[in-house]
């Protein structure tokens, strides 16, 4: 049995409103990328840009290192490079909400479908699944600087496969993405279509935690061993569904 977690819908405990670091984050990388020199920011991309072309793509490309897998691209596009690991002044300091938060789930949503978790989803993870996903401390600020009482880290999820399976999915829940490389997009309406994507189970095996490479950021994949210990523990998270296992 597998499970998928639906993207929360709104603002509110599983997705703060807010800007990494006041918003000022995407402002610094660009800063950072302008102070360099200019064969090293001709070497990041591997087509020839305009130096202000490439200041401006820069931090999406770091945005895509704690959403998409290393090594591989965003898109064919040559705009696209493939993702390398997060350098240390590419992580943000902090994310500070725009109003005061009483609670937050322990697995939340920040900006640019960013997740992070707090400290007993991420031990768990770390338990279940030890030395496969990256986790960066982030300190979430509420207005007036106060800081929110639990801890919380940045998760990037440390493995990806191709096991959707189309033709035994229920009613094409699914559409390419336009000039994407292949990539899908789950349809939206007044019925979940999560329940109705299948995926094999031969090739994610005994996998606990993962995404999907044709689905991206908008989908986050779960075996049942560790959907069973969320749930045994009471964490609070975005909602679960099955999905099915072909």
């Amino acid at each position: 049995m597998l499970w998928g977690m639906d993207e929360p819908s709104g603002s509110g405990e599983y997705w703060p409103d807010g800007a990494f670091e006041g918003g000022d984050w995407y402002n610094r990388l660009l800063n950072h990328f302008y102070r360099q020199q200019p064969d090293f920011q001709k070497a990041l991309f591997d087509t020839p840009l305009e130096p202000l072309d490439a200041m401006q793509l820069y931090p999406s490309f770091v945005v895509e290192k704690f959403t998409g897998e290393w090594g591989e691209r965003k898109s064919p596009r040559p705009e696209h490079p493939p993702r390398t690991p997060i350098l240390d002044h590419e992580l943000p300091t902090s994310f500070d909400t725009r109003k005061s938060y009483n609670t937050l789930a322990s697995h939340i949503t920040l900006n640019d479908r960013i997740a992070a978790v707090d400290g007993e989803l991420k031990t768990l993870i770390e338990t279940i699944e030890p030395g496969l996903h990256r986790f960066h401390p982030i300190e979430l600020r509420m207005p007036k600087r106060q800081a929110f009482p639990r801890s919380y880290y940045i998760l990037v999820i440390g493995q990806y496969f191709d096991s959707f399976v189309p033709e035994k999915s229920r009613e094409e829940p699914f559409k390419e993405r336009p000039n994407s490389g292949g990539l899908l997009h789950i349809k939206s309406g007044p019925k979940n279509r999560i329940p109705d994507l299948a995926f094999a189970k031969h090739v994610h095996g005994e996998a606990h935690l993962w995404r999907e490479r044709r689905f991206g950021a908008r989908l986050t994949c779960l075996c049942d061993a560790l959907f069973a210990e969320m749930q045994k523990a009471g964490l609070q998270t975005p909602k679960m569904v099955k999905m099915i296992a072909a």
